[in-house]
């Protein structure tokens, strides 16, 4: 009987002993409770500064919601805005504008050679490709550097990484013909 006694006693005292461990790892109290009692804040503000930054907060809300169900915000550029002269990004387009008995050549052979950009509707994004590889040409670019910066602009549009690097080429060659 000593030795069942033994057994069941150390059994109960391997249970006392896990059911300590887990009650012990239950205690919330030091994983989450904030040290001391000051708020955990970046910053502080006074009551009063607090009050008056929810009731313009409310306002502000209020008001927006307001003018959101009355106006819609426009969505295509003022047409009274001009593009400055030393703009960065090649030649801009703006809707309106006549095109230059070059940049007409230019993106004819594009069109004949089968070269479009998606979302291009206003050729701003061909002649823009043009007028980079110009401007390289003109700084005296490694033409390794450009077809890379033209692959890159071309290969989102591209099936892939050859449909790019033909594209690129095609560009390039229009540019250096019609354009540059």
């Amino acid at each position: 009987m000593s030795v069942k006694f033994l057994r069941v006693l150390a059994t109960v005292g391997v249970l006392l002993v896990g059911a300590t461990a887990l009650a012990a790892c239950n205690d919330s109290t030091t994983a989450s409770a904030p040290i001391g009692t000051e708020a955990v804040t970046t910053t502080s503000m006074d009551a009063s500064d607090s009050a008056e930054a929810e009731s313009e907060a409310s306002k502000e809300a209020e008001s927006g919601a307001s003018n959101a169900s009355v106006s819609v915000p426009a969505t295509s550029p003022d047409s009274s805005t001009k593009v400055p002269k030393n703009f960065p990004g090649g030649i801009p387009t703006p809707t309106g504008v006549k095109l230059s008995d070059k940049e007409k050549a230019y993106l004819a052979e594009l069109k004949r050679k089968n070269v479009s950009f998606k979302g291009d509707s206003d050729n701003n994004i061909a002649l823009t490709m043009g007028a980079y590889v110009c401007s390289q040409r003109a700084q005296k670019t490694d033409p390794t550097m450009i077809k890379a910066y033209m692959r890159a602009a071309i290969g989102p549009m591209s099936k892939s990484e050859a449909d790019a690097g033909v594209r690129a080429d095609k560009v390039i060659a229009a540019a250096d013909e019609h354009l540059c």
